[in-house]
This record gives C-alpha cells, sequence and structure tokens, in this order.
C-alpha cells in the first residue's frame, strides 16, 4: 500500500508539472492561486477516494495492494486525515498563500463578468459553479466536524460506523465541485483524466457502501452451528452455506440480524467446513449481543481477509499473544501439529489462569503441537519484553496484541538484533 500512495503523490505532482509546461500559468493572481488550489485539491480528493475505497472492502483489495485488510485499515485512519489536512489546506488556500503573493509581482486579474444572457446548458453550467462551490464549503465543514467525531474513543461503534458512512454522501456532495472547476482546457490532459478517474472511482464505491455495504462480494450466509459461554468468552461455531475457504490465522466478519459487521479471527477451522471464531466481551457488541446467540440463528460472514498465516520456515520462532489475540494462534496450533517445524514458543499475556477460559484449550493445543507454552499472568506480575531475548534469539517474531504491547515487544527484540524483517503482526486495534 505504500507504494501506491507514494506513487500516487509522485504520479499527481509530475502531471500537474506537465500540464503547467503544456499551459503556462498566467502571471496573475488568480491563475496561480487556482494552480495551488488544484494541486492540494486533487491530492485531497485521491486521498479520500483511497480511504472510501478500502472502507468498502471489494474482493481485489488485499490482492492489488498487497496488503492484509489489518493493515489496510491502518492506512485508512492516516490517509484519512491527510485528506482532512490537504482539503483544510485547500480552504484556506487564498489566505495562506498571501504572504507569498505579496512577494511576488502579478497582475490583479478581475473576476470574469456575468452573463445574464446566457441560455440551456451554458445557463446550468454557469449556476453549476455557484452550487458546487457552495455544497463544497458546507461538506468541508460536516467532513472537519466528523473527522473530529470519529477520534472520540467513548462513541458506540455503530455511531462510529454511521459517522463513517457520511463521508460518502460527502464525497458524493463535492463530485460536482471536483469536475465543474476545472479549466476546460484541462479536461482532456493527463492531469484532468486523474482528476475525474478519481472521482468516477470514488463515487462508485462511495455508491458501494451507501447501496449494498462493504465486502458484499465476499459476504455469504451461515447458520450457527454451536454457541458455548464461559465467563466473558462466547465461542461460536458457524457453517456458511458456501465454502469460507479461510485458512489459520485469517479472519471474517460477522453480522447478525439489525447489526453492524464486526471482525473476528478464526479460533478453529474444522474438517467438516465450519469455522470456530472466540469473541471476548470487551464492547457492547461482543458483551451483550454476541451471547444472545444460539443454535439455529441465521448470520452472514465476510471473509475471508488478512494473511496472519504460519510458517514455519524459521528454525526458531516466538508468537507472542495479548488476551484474545490467542485466537489466530489456536488455529496455528492446530496447522502446526500437522506440519514439520522447529521450536516455537508462544507468549501468552493474561490476567489470570483461572479467569481465562480458553487456558486449558491452548494448553492441550499446544502440547498437541509441540510448542513451548509460557503464560505471563499480569495478576502476579507484566511481562518484561526483553527477557524474551535474553536466551536464544528466534529467527521469527509473530504477535496479535494490543498496540503497547506489541510496540514494546518489537522494540525489544529489534534492540536485542532482531530484524524488523521477520516480524509479523496483526492489528485489531483500528480506530
Amino acid at each position: 500500500m505504500k507504494r501506491i500512495v507514494y506513487g500516487f503523490v509522485l504520479v499527481t505532482l509530475a502531471l500537474w508539472g506537465l500540464n503547467l509546461w503544456v499551459y503556462p500559468v498566467a502571471m496573475n493572481t488568480r491563475a496561480v492561486v487556482h494552480e495551488a488550489f488544484y494541486i492540494n485539491g486533487v491530492l485531497a480528493w485521491g486521498f479520500m477516494a483511497m480511504a472510501i475505497v478500502i472502507a468498502a472492502r471489494p474482493a481485489w483489495l488485499e490482492r492489488v495492494t498487497g496488503t492484509p485488510l489489518d493493515a489496510l485499515y491502518r492506512w485508512h485512519k492516516v490517509i484519512g486525515i491527510w485528506a482532512g489536512v490537504l482539503t483544510a489546506v485547500h480552504y484556506f488556500t487564498k489566505t495562506l498563500m498571501q504572504p507569498a503573493l505579496g512577494l511576488m509581482t502579478l497582475e490583479s486579474a478581475p473576476r470574469p463578468a456575468a452573463n445574464p444572457n446566457l441560455e440551456g446548458f451554458d445557463a446550468f453550467w454557469s449556476w453549476l459553479r455557484g452550487f458546487s462551490n457552495t455544497t463544497a464549503e458546507w461538506a468541508t465543514i460536516l467532513g472537519a466536524v466528523l473527522l473530529v467525531v470519529t477520534f472520540v474513543s467513548a462513541l458506540r461503534y455503530h455511531r462510529w460506523l454511521t459517522t463513517h458512512r457520511l463521508f460518502s454522501i460527502i464525497f458524493l456532495a463535492v463530485a460536482a465541485h471536483s469536475i465543474r472547476l476545472m479549466d476546460a482546457e484541462d479536461y482532456l490532459t493527463p492531469f484532468g483524466l486523474l482528476n475525474i478517474l478519481i472521482t468516477v472511482v470514488g463515487c462508485w464505491y462511495s455508491l458501494v457502501l451507501l447501496v449494498r455495504g462493504p465486502g458484499r462480494e465476499k459476504t455469504t450466509r451461515a447458520v450457527v452451528e454451536s454457541v458455548v459461554h464461559d465467563q466473558d468468552l462466547t465461542l461460536v461455531t458457524v457453517r456458511p452455506e458456501r465454502p469460507l475457504a479461510i485458512a489459520a490465522g485469517e479472519f471474517a466478519f460477522l453480522r447478525l440480524p439489525g447489526h453492524e459487521k464486526h471482525p473476528f479471527s478464526a479460533a478453529e477451522i474444522h474438517d467438516d467446513a465450519t469455522v470456530s471464531f472466540a469473541v471476548k466481551g470487551l464492547g457492547d457488541f461482543t458483551r451483550e449481543t454476541m451471547p444472545q446467540l444460539a443454535a439455529g440463528d441465521k448470520i452472514w460472514v465476510e471473509g475471508p481477509w488478512g494473511s496472519f498465516r504460519p510458517d514455519y520456515k524459521a528454525a526458531n520462532q516466538l508468537w507472542v499473544a495479548g488476551g484474545v489475540g490467542i485466537a489466530p494462534f489456536c488455529a496455528w496450533l492446530k496447522d502446526a501439529a500437522r506440519n514439520t517445524h522447529g521450536a516455537i514458543r508462544l507468549v501468552w499475556c493474561i490476567r489470570s489462569r483461572e479467569s481465562e477460559p480458553l487456558y486449558r484449550r491452548v494448553r492441550d493445543l499446544a502440547q498437541a503441537a509441540g510448542v513451548t507454552l509460557e503464560v505471563y499472568e499480569s495478576s502476579k506480575g507484566r511481562l518484561d519484553p526483553g527477557r524474551l531475548f535474553s536466551g536464544l534469539m528466534p529467527g521469527a517474531l509473530a504477535m496479535c496484541a494490543g498496540a503497547g504491547l506489541s510496540r514494546s515487544v518489537e522494540e525489544a527484540y529489534v534492540k536485542a538484533g532482531g530484524r524488523t524483517a521477520d516480524i509479523r503482526r496483526e492489528y485489531f486495534d483500528w480506530r
């Protein structure tokens, strides 16, 4: 995804520069400001379109970007922030350019006089300019408010998703602005065509999000086979109507009738094509709604997604899980029991063995797979990441844990001589 984002920026700047070479900018204030509007506007527009495409989760997304979906949602956040920053720059371009304009010798260019005698399409085209400016201003203000709201962690997940869907409406509202305010001679230039392409792609996936919803191509109905409750954990086993083709370590979105989709890692993939998901009661949906599921209920499953799959090439490996982050490793352990592998240590950070419903299951799976299980209980003292690498350095590190734990383990691994290229991580803190 990094190559796509940086490549987009470089291509946009190159095509803008080509436009300036083919159509040199007139040395007046209006023309210079217009070019500044043009470049920061197209960059912001492109970033917003990218964020919408990621949110729509088309089936080709991971394949084309070469990035697993959990990492793409981190890019979604970064791209969204840059889209917001560049939109603010675009909105205040005239104000921000005043100091620079004062240092330049430029002619003042009066606004084109309004022509009251326009008729038909010409009249509509003239009216559309004012309309597109007004709607873009209101959409920018609304977008700025929504961008701030999305970072409010106390906001419930379903309300957070609702605010995100509004960005699709904003994109559609601003589409007229992006096309109407291009100069006529730019429509068939490479830079103008890039702007049109961004608009078409962004509008299409905005409509996909609003009408069909995200991930529709990879969604299938499923029947709940069994539900097991144990303290704050719910183990749900589902049978999809069509084969899910999910591998150990991958995840899927589950949706109950009347609710939004939520992502969960596959904890076990059974030989009879059923899949089990471990759901920890951490939020409103997982605490209140998921435990109400019963065998025979109909749900929807979207997936598989992700590429957090076991790799047994390294002779010595370290796997690190935090709490419910053990779910993908449960599937890894079952897979490891069927494959030849070197030495593997599984470090699992939990509150206590007694309060962890999956402890016995993980212990038994680890024994069957020939994996060394090390459990660190926070009730007795927290893990010191540096001590993990005091002996034989692992040739590979895989992590599925919270941001703080993953970051501290990664830093300790690199400090001890490990390579960042040998680190794999699944992200589940997307907000």
